[in-house]
């Protein structure tokens, strides 16, 4: 089985566990895990299709999608602008 390598992960110190992101999650790759923490919100990365929507949803950002990052989405932009001068 070949799954994609962009899923999403949890940052569990700032999951407030209001399942959110388990009501918004099209493919039902979120449940909740009891950790040492309390009950937190986990994702199954073989279900997971890393549509981001569960992160956007999110009220204290405790999802994120792997691979995916705001320094990511920078790089990306400050390379499309430098093609364009150059072009």
């Amino acid at each position: 089985m070949t799954v994609s390598g962009s899923v999403c992960g949890v940052t569990e110190d700032d999951c407030v566990s209001c399942g959110a992101c388990i009501t918004v999650c099209m493919y039902n790759a979120i449940e909740f895990r009891e950790t040492p923490q309390g009950r937190k919100a986990w994702v199954n990365p073989v279900l997971c299709k890393g549509d981001g929507l569960c992160c956007a949803k999110c009220p204290t950002n405790a999802i994120f999608l792997k691979h995916f990052t705001d320094e990511d989405l920078l790089s990306q932009i400050d390379t499309a602008f430098q093609t364009e001068e150059i072009m």
